[in-house]
């Protein structure tokens, strides 16, 4: 039925990409989202076995569960945790973000040994200690409490302009010296996520954060996950009639048309509906048909002559005619990561080395 294929041989080409570009920075591995949809527990290991220790996850939950299957590297949780989870951190053995005082004050209280990266705010605008005096006194009373670890200290760019980019890691590193001034050991020091990668070799300092260029977007890097399915049903549909709900897509022909098992539940967006979007069948476009439902599609196959139920349909690949997700993406107005982030669980996952199948994850059984 519906699946996402992962390639593993170019997954692993990727992350020998990432580490080439990351020189002798260190490389955290950001696998939040499930790995941005391609399966982190899978994903995790096969990192680890590369050298890369460090593995970035946005909440505590995520870490939790990674923990339970993999007991071996570094978790840094980026997101919040709140003051009632924060024992997990030590029980689990992952660090925590802080970027208030009263959050680690409340760290400090659970009474155990605890790691934590410092985020600053240089211009984000999202989380962060500030980065002037007042603040640097703060994570300086930070450091000295009794049960807290500085591990490292990061912040994220906005993206918006290399000029803009450049500011930021300027307040950064002036911030991050500023406490080294003081006596705070800061540890890690870390602003680069994967676009800052292939673009700013001088950003890298002691760690870099990719996520999505281990997936296959950014530089150098391939593709690793492609969405497959299957033909259910085929039917004629006669000149005048619609198609799905609202009985849109009124043809001036027959026109015969196949029924696909997936729909906008599953991760494939709606607003690829009435022709926006397309899948390939034995090399062949055939575009979505009336609006996609939530379990449901249905594409036109006039032009694609001796199909039959059962025949395989590509959603999402690279291959030629094949609808990439970086189209999807363009089509639906969104980035990439929210596309391969948003295919539900509930579709397997089928993992390839070397054209086999190797593994398979399926969260329903």
């Amino acid at each position: 039925m519906t699946r996402c294929e992962i390639d593993l041989d170019r997954f692993d080409y990727n992350i020998e990409r990432v580490k080439e570009l990351a020189k002798e920075s260190r490389v955290m591995a950001v696998i939040k989202a499930d790995a941005y949809g391609h399966g982190a527990a899978v994903l995790m290991r096969r990192l680890f076995s590369h050298g890369i220790r460090y593995f970035g996850v946005a909440n505590i939950g995520e870490a939790m569960e990674l923990r339970r299957t993999f007991h071996r590297g570094n978790i840094l949780v980026l997101g919040y945790t709140p003051p009632h989870l924060m024992h997990y951190a030590s029980d689990y053995g992952v660090a925590l973000t802080v970027f208030t005082e009263e959050q680690a004050e409340a760290l400090n209280k659970v009474g155990q040994p605890a790691s934590i990266h410092i985020k600053l705010n240089t211009g984000l605008n999202r989380l962060g200690f500030g980065t002037d005096a007042q603040a640097a006194k703060a994570i300086a009373r930070i450091a000295k409490m009794e049960n807290i670890t500085i591990e490292g200290i990061f912040s994220h760019l906005a993206q918006g302009s290399k000029e803009d980019d450049m500011h930021q890691y300027e307040v950064f590193t002036a911030m991050t010296g500023m406490l080294e001034s003081m006596g705070v050991n800061v540890g890690y020091r870390h602003i680069s996520d994967g676009i800052a990668l292939g673009k700013y070799e001088g950003m890298h300092l002691d760690m870099v954060r990719p996520g999505a260029m281990f997936y296959g977007y950014g530089s150098g890097v391939k593709p690793i996950m492609s969405l497959k399915s299957q033909i259910i049903h085929i039917h004629k549909v006669p000149a005048g009639e619609g198609i799905s709900y609202g009985l849109t897509d009124r043809a001036d022909h027959d026109r015969i048309i196949a029924t696909l098992p997936y729909g906008y539940s599953d991760g494939v967006p709606r607003l690829l509906s009435q022709g926006r979007g397309h899948v390939t069948i034995k090399g062949k476009k055939a575009p979505y048909v009336g609006v996609l439902c939530m379990d449901m599609c249905m594409v036109d196959i006039s032009d694609i002559g001796g199909l039959k139920v059962g025949d395989e349909v590509t959603v999402f690949g690279s291959g030629e005619n094949d609808f990439t997700f970086t189209q999807a993406a363009e089509a639906c107005g969104v980035n990439v990561n929210s596309l391969t982030s948003g295919i539900a669980r509930r579709v397997p996952r089928v993992y390839f080395e070397k054209g086999k199948e190797v593994m398979f994850t399926d969260y329903l059984f």
